[in-house]
């Protein structure tokens, strides 16, 4: 999320190729992502942003 620390993992298509990942699977994590996030008490603002992050992600992780 743009911090210090920059991902070095394996590439997200390659990660979730064979999953048969559906939009609502994606949908569902965000969902989790985003009551988890106002559990800890982080913002609105910054929820937002994590979640623009993740969902820029969401063709590759899909394989769309």
């Amino acid at each position: 999320f743009d911090g210090p620390n920059q991902y070095s993992g394996r590439q997200m298509e390659k990660v979730h190729t064979g999953m048969n990942l559906q939009p609502q699977h994606f949908d569902a994590i965000a969902k989790h992502l985003t009551e988890s996030l106002a559990q800890g008490g982080v913002s609105s603002e910054d929820t937002n942003a994590a979640l623009a992050r993740v969902s820029s992600l969401k063709d590759s992780i899909l394989n769309k």
